[in-house]
């Protein structure tokens, strides 16, 4: 079917080619026989040179219709179709008429051909479709994980100052002198107040002192050891070596027997009972005393030494965390399970019900066909619009011009015919 079009068009040029040279031949003809007067064979003048003379006409005729469509460009003083016309014609129909022209088409292509509605329906179902097409998830899914790998460092170095300024904004709000002393009184005072939790606590020292008796009674030793010797030495400098001679009657003790004791009465009940009253009188003392004005400083300064220690922290925590947690997250299948099943199906939700409602009508004022299109012919330039209607219609317009040969060729015979009669 290519090959049969490329053989017509082939055809229709080389027949235009010839129609071209014996048209302009004919006319040329004429001139010599109007100027000199040489009319040739009588056969030729009373019978081949009429039919010839109107089959030029026809053709160029419509050659030179064909040419006024877009010729002259421009408005010009010379230009051989103006000349030919006498003056009258000075500008191409569609150059003259550009404005014009675009504004008809403007109106008439969105009521005839491309209907604004149907376009922006058609552009919103398929937006609405996107967001449930697997493929179309898929799409986002590798190029946000492209994207953000390959800024990972930026967005950590962005996101560490942010996490990290809001949560020593936090610290500031919330770890003060006030919030510690309400924590004290709400919590754990009201904790220890209770025997039982007293108790519990009691039996926990007693028996974390049970489990470190050997290091209390080798620290013990060392103590009583170097004690000894430090005061016999102060008191008896007169006697050289006392105090290591006193310091080894502490080391033939039986330590042994000593942890033994030492472990039975911490297993002693009311050694517990002691604890826990111990604890109950400190905690109060510690009430009364965080709730003193002497206590602001020291209180303070333990707030401000803490916070600066928990932001040096939270930093070097951050800095160390952030890049790894982003990258689990961001191909966590769970992340984009949750997009597929609940974020998008709400977005399409949306994305419908805004459709429905003003999507529509704000794509339609939005494209404004009639505007774009408008727009687009007066700004196209006339020799590329001659090109493009030339690449689409070349082969219609050559077919007008070979049949107005033809049709000046038939009347021309049919005038021959009739001089006859």
């Amino acid at each position: 079917m290519a090959d049969t079009e490329s053989i017509k068009e082939l055809f229709l040029r080389r027949l235009q080619k010839v129609l071209s040279i014996v048209s302009l031949a004919t006319v040329v003809l004429l001139l010599l026989q109007v100027t000199t007067g040489i009319a040739g064979p009588e056969w030729f003048r009373l019978y081949l040179f009429p039919v010839l003379l109107s089959a030029a006409v026809g053709y160029l005729t419509n050659y030179i219709a064909i040419e006024m469509l877009f010729k002259p460009y421009e408005r010009r003083e010379f230009h051989w179709i103006r000349l030919a016309t006498f003056g009258l014609w000075r500008q191409g129909m569609v150059p003259a008429n550009k404005d014009k022209i675009g504004r008809v088409l403007g109106e008439e292509i969105p009521q005839r051909l491309l209907n604004p509605e149907a376009i922006s329906a058609e552009l919103c179902e398929t937006a609405a479709d996107f967001t449930s097409n697997p493929a179309f998830i898929e799409r986002i899914r590798k190029s946000v994980q492209v994207l953000l790998n390959h800024h990972k460092e930026r967005i950590a170095a962005f996101l560490v100052p942010q996490i990290q300024s809001s949560l020593k904004e936090a610290l500031r709000e919330n770890f003060t002198a006030a919030n510690l002393q309400l924590f004290w009184d709400r919590v754990l005072a009201r904790w220890l107040d209770r025997p039982e939790n007293r108790q519990l606590l009691s039996a926990g020292i007693v028996s974390g002192l049970k489990a470190k008796s050997p290091e209390l009674c080798e620290l013990l030793r060392r103590t009583m050891h170097d004690g000894v010797r430090d005061y016999v030495n102060t008191r008896l400098p007169f006697l050289p070596r006392s105090g290591e001679f006193a310091a080894g009657f502490v080391a033939y003790l039986d330590w042994d027997d000593i942890r033994r004791q030492v472990e039975r009465k911490l297993e002693d009940p009311s050694l517990q009972e002691l604890i826990g009253s111990e604890l109950a009188h400190q905690s109060e003392r510690f009430r009364a005393w965080i709730a003193s004005p002497e206590s602001e400083p020291q209180i303070e300064g333990f707030l401000n030494g803490t916070r600066v220690k928990l932001e040096h922290f939270l930093r070097d925590y951050l800095q160390r965390v952030i890049p790894a947690t982003a990258d689990q997250i961001l191909n966590s299948e769970a992340l984009w399970d949750w997009v597929k099943n609940e974020l998008l199906p709400q977005v399409q939700q949306h994305l419908n019900y805004w459709l429905r409602n003003n999507g529509k009508r704000l794509v339609i004022e939005k494209l404004d066909l009639s505007r774009r299109i408008e727009n687009s012919i007066r700004e196209q330039d006339v020799r590329e619009f001659h090109a493009m209607i030339n690449a689409v219609a070349a082969e219609h317009l050559g077919a007008i011009q070979v049949l107005g040969y033809v049709l000046g060729f038939v009347i021309g015979l049919f005038q021959v015919v009739a001089g006859f009669r």
